[in-house]
């Protein structure tokens, strides 16, 4: 967590879980900061104390401190040790002290500013979603995104001043707008993706044994867990969704990106390799009938050509027989040697 506190506003942080808003995710991280050093305790405990008395200036009547206090920590820490305390006397029970009501004089005003921005102003969240074609939008902060059939794009309707964060499901090819001071985070499902400013493609499809980063330009870096790793140009960062495992390669695939420019590139490729790309690139199925055709070797390119056209030339090329089904085009022929 340590990598990522500096993007947290945790008084914010406390204000969302104070208003029985934060996630689950959200609760842990909140946990996990104040229970590291004495600082962070003080600073949830004068915020906690505030909103107790606050609620009771609200309803006007005796609240026992100690056992609301008990109630707010046991929700949020469990069966850890109690770590967050404050003074107990019996004799207390049905009168508040004067320093409690001196305290919140002072830090009521300060935890309603926090509420009145999560309850009143907060920014909303938007989805950018692809369902049977490929999209392309701008985000809030100039970044374009190009959105893979079937994926999804969840953002803030506005980034706030220290990082931009969104979460992605499928895959998408990102142009994030450089700023050093602001990151970009891209969650998908157990990894995290940062960079400054940089093009690169994410495939996090859900089905896939594996999540890939590749990088088109600039840099990115890819955590998941206590691994990290940092990818260049035309490298890329594989996770092992069942081992955990994370590394890096070099990119040998010239064609990652032809689902977004339909052009592809096949020097002296096997025809399954060059079915499976056109598959992926033109969202078709296309079955070989003879397996005796897979190792059939084709160079050629195409350049944003119809699927049609590019049928006509893998038939030419290879002497093919192509048919059309209701939901898939077949080929067969000879076999090679």
């Amino acid at each position: 967590m340590e990598n990522n506190e500096k993007y947290i506003d945790f008084n914010d942080l406390t204000a969302k879980y104070l208003a029985n808003e934060a996630s689950e995710e959200e609760i842990s991280l909140l946990e996990e900061w104040v229970l590291k050093n004495d600082e962070n305790k003080k600073i949830f405990n004068d915020l906690k104390q505030a909103w107790i008395l606050s609620n009771l200036n609200k309803s006007n009547k005796n609240i026992d401190i100690n056992e609301e206090w008990d109630k707010i920590q046991l929700k949020l820490f469990k069966d850890k040790a109690k770590y967050i305390s404050i003074n107990k006397h019996s004799n207390q029970r049905k009168l508040i002290p004067l320093v409690y009501k001196i305290a919140a004089a002072i830090l009521i005003p300060l935890v309603s500013l926090l509420f009145l921005y999560y309850l009143v102003y907060k920014p909303g969240t938007d989805n950018l979603i692809a369902q049977d074609s490929i999209i392309t939008n701008t985000l809030p902060d100039g970044t374009i995104v190009t959105l893979n059939y079937n994926s999804k794009l969840t953002f803030p309707e506005k980034f706030n001043r220290k990082i931009r964060k969104v979460k992605l499901e499928g895959d998408a090819f990102f142009n994030v707008e450089h700023n050093d001071e602001q990151p970009f985070i891209i969650e998908t499902q157990d990894i995290n993706i940062k960079v400054l400013g940089t093009s690169f493609f994410v495939n996090s499809r859900k089905q896939n044994s594996t999540i890939e980063v590749v990088v088109n330009t600039g840099k990115v870096a890819l955590k998941a867990g206590d691994n990290k790793i940092i990818l260049k140009a035309n490298e890329r960062g594989i996770y092992n969704k069942s081992s955990g495992i994370l590394h890096k390669e070099k990119n040998n695939d010239v064609n990652y990106n032809s689902w977004k420019t339909k052009y592809l590139i096949f020097e002296d490729a096997v025809l399954y390799d060059v079915i499976r790309k056109i598959n992926e690139a033109y969202h078709i199925h296309i079955k070989i009938i003879n397996p005796e055709m897979n190792n059939c070797r084709i160079t050629v390119t195409f350049n944003n050509q119809s699927i049609d056209a590019v049928l006509n030339i893998l038939q030419e090329t290879l002497d093919l027989k192509i048919e059309k089904h209701n939901n898939y085009i077949s080929i067969s022929g000879k076999g090679c040697d």
